[in-house]
């Protein structure tokens, strides 16, 4: 079988990438977060009207543990540090989150003291998406709205089951530490 050669046209491909969307970082970034993921890019773009972009410095906090607690942050680039702080004590470090991880989503939800400090590690452009913006979405648009409540209902509830299981490792362990205590 002869192969047919490939035809290009030009004036064609020229005029089908002037067709193609142009995507914002800011979009991108969203399609690629959990919470957003299966939305269409006319939801994207409805979202990434309610956003708000900031660039933050090395070592500069986004919120510290207790401050009431807004919404939630998107990393476009950049790390960011996560610190529980215990009084009298040096804050313990959780993961460190890079581009495309988010935190601080509980805060849509609520508006209850932030349960950690988060600082830029380095220089870090963020996206913040806050209640008051959610809330606009699910007045203006309430299929949206609903579709990212349900959406952010889901990652939060599979993080609630890993907390658990991780508890319950941690029940487990300190059982078995108590019951080789007894027999010492």
């Amino acid at each position: 079988m002869i192969a047919k050669p490939k035809v290009s046209y030009p004036m064609f491909e020229s005029f089908k990438d002037k067709l193609k969307p142009k995507r914002s970082q800011a979009q991108l970034t969203l399609s690629q977060v959990e919470i957003f993921s299966r939305m269409s890019w006319r939801e994207i773009k409805i979202i990434e009207h309610a956003i708000h972009i900031r660039n933050y410095a090395p070592n500069e906090p986004i919120f510290k543990q207790g401050d009431p607690g807004s919404g939630m942050y998107i990393i476009i680039n950049g790390r960011v540090g996560i610190f529980f702080e215990v009084p009298n004590q040096e804050p313990t470090q959780l993961p460190v989150l890079g581009e495309s991880d988010f935190f601080g989503e509980i805060a849509l939800l609520d508006d209850s003291p932030r349960t950690a400090s988060a600082t830029a590690l380095d220089n870090c452009t963020i996206i913040g998406f806050y209640r008051p913006d959610l809330m606009q979405i699910l007045k203006t648009k309430p299929t949206l709205g609903s579709k990212i409540l349900l959406s952010l209902s889901e990652v939060l509830a599979t993080r609630l089951r890993g907390t658990n299981s991780e508890l319950l490792k941690l029940n487990l362990c300190l059982e078995e530490q108590a019951a080789a205590g007894d027999h010492a």
